[in-house]
């Protein structure tokens, strides 16, 4: 008997696209991927979209906590996939929260 292999599994952040509106440039809602996660007590919210004329994703990511926004950051340098373009965005992310934490004086979370 003859079975068809199950589909391999996707990311969470692929599970989550979602429809939003049109993006500047010519891209439709459709385009535009979004992805949240939480560390230590932060938000980070990213918003990503193709930029097909130069194969790369471009976006930006919000950081809240306790459901107030405190920070939204640009991409600086569009990655070749989502994925990576996520991963230069949370690094991004952490070193605003560490940066914040030594202007206050504090430490930065471990």
């Amino acid at each position: 008997m003859y079975s068809m292999p199950l589909p391999p599994r996707l990311h969470p952040f692929f599970l989550r696209k979602r429809a939003t509106t049109p993006a500047p440039g010519g891209f439709t809602g459709r385009d535009t991927l979004s992805h949240s996660e939480q560390h230590q007590g932060w938000e980070f919210h990213y918003s990503l979209a193709p930029v097909p004329a130069r194969a790369t994703f471009s976006g930006t990511v919000q950081i809240h906590r306790q459901g107030e926004r405190h920070c939204e950051l640009p991409i600086f340098e569009p990655q070749r996939n989502a994925l990576a373009s996520i991963d230069l965005l949370r690094e991004q992310c952490l070193a605003w929260i560490e940066g914040r934490s030594a202007a206050q004086g504090q430490q930065p979370p471990t």
